[in-house]
């Protein structure tokens, strides 16, 4: 960090440093070495005072943002479990809920002073959902009126997101918003599931599919709802204990083979070793829910996953990229700048292939292209060695 911007964001932070007690437990040096070697970051994206941890730090997670009166604590990674049947007694003493897992990206939305917005895992400002929300969220404002100590966690899933390639099969078109959690400022503790679900219904948020409560001895009903989920192509659930302390996740076998079909023209962009972790999960899953490793579970691997790679190295042959192409919907022009500029920011390169206004929004489609990907492939099928 050049020494001009170092003072300028030393001065920022200390405004927010003197005002937040959260911030105090740590000596103000503490705060400024994170700054100076690149651990805290000032928030782009917003002309408030507000700070991100791009990594975890003294106990903060990574994606923390701070401000002078708030902590809105990253989102804590849940666990998987492999195994339900030895699994879910080994963490669970009592009765449990089971949410649907949704597969999009997960925000939290909370407000500083007059402004909502909903950051990323990361703690980016997320321009996309900030400027979605209302049509999906429109009492999120009256709700932190009245809970201004709490944030909101959402999942933003549907073919019309900016970040990922896989969504629930009943979307169909655009996105929706799905509220699964509600986190206590500024711990981060989560709200326990029943007075969650009442404050859901409360304010008309759209939420998850909610199962339950289960008994740790009896699983029969939840493998055939994963069952169900499995059948259409759902993504499994987050299993979560009622006061909120355990969670942990499970997968369908139909999801993890969705994981490897989604990436597996990125590989390049993304460690090989995601492969052979879905597979391992692909199996585990599989046996337990169907009890069997048949014929038809390797041939459910072979259609999931190839169908679609001929046309790929054809693609790549020609001397075209790999790319893939995202159609989204913005209630305004500046949040599909502000979009494109966080593209800029984390350099992923995308190119607008048309903008137009369909009905009150801006409908636009845009390519991400991936460069490594598109070498990986592009050596092999030159002719290229590789010493592995």
């Amino acid at each position: 960090m050049d020494p001009v911007s170092f003072e300028e964001y030393r001065e920022r932070f200390r405004e927010i440093y003197t005002r937040n007690p959260s911030l105090r437990r740590l000596p103000l040096e503490v705060w400024e070495k994170a700054l100076r070697d690149g651990r805290l970051r000032p928030l782009v994206g917003t002309k408030k005072n507000l700070f991100r941890l791009r990594r975890d730090f003294k106990g903060w997670a990574e994606g923390t943002v701070f401000s002078e009166r708030l902590v809105v604590p990253g989102f804590p990674h849940i666990p998987r479990l492999f195994r339900l049947s030895t699994g879910v007694p080994r963490y669970f003493e009592g009765a449990f809920f089971a949410e649907e897992k949704i597969e999009g990206y997960n925000v939290r939305l909370f407000r500083v002073e007059d402004e909502i917005l909903a950051v990323t895992r990361r703690g980016f400002i997320c321009p996309f959902a900030t400027d979605r929300f209302p049509d999906f969220l429109p009492r999120l404002p009256e709700f932190f009126e009245a809970h201004s100590d709490l944030c909101v966690c959402a999942e933003v899933a549907g073919p019309g997101n900016p970040f990922v390639g896989e969504w629930p099969p009943y979307i169909k078109e655009d996105v929706r918003f799905f509220v699964f959690d509600l986190l206590r400022l500024p711990e981060g503790h989560r709200i326990p599931p029943e007075e969650k679900y009442r404050l859901l219904e409360a304010y008309d948020f759209p939420h998850p599919e909610i199962h339950g409560p289960f008994e740790p001895g009896d699983l029969e009903s939840l493998k055939a709802l994963l069952r169900r989920y499995d059948a259409e192509g759902r993504e499994g659930v987050v299993l979560k204990s009622r006061d909120a302390r355990i969670y942990v996740k499970y997968v369908t076998p139909v999801s993890h083979l969705e994981d490897i079909r989604v990436v597996f023209p990125y590989l390049g962009d993304v460690p090989q070793e995601y492969i052979t972790h879905r597979l391992v999960r692909y199996v585990l899953s599989r046996w337990e829910l169907f009890q069997a490793l048949d014929e038809g579970a390797w041939q459910a691997v072979g259609r999931r996953i190839f169908p679609e790679l001929e046309k790929l190295l054809e693609r790549i042959d020609r001397g075209e990229p790999v790319s893939e192409t995202f159609r989204l919907r913005f209630r305004t022009e500046r949040a599909f700048q502000a979009l494109l500029a966080h593209f800029r920011h984390a350099q992923v390169k995308v190119e607008v292939r048309s903008a137009c206004w369909e009905e009150g929004y801006l409908v636009v489609e845009l390519v991400k292209v991936y460069p490594r990907a598109t070498s990986f492939w592009k050596n092999k099928l030159e002719g290229f060695a590789v010493v592995d």
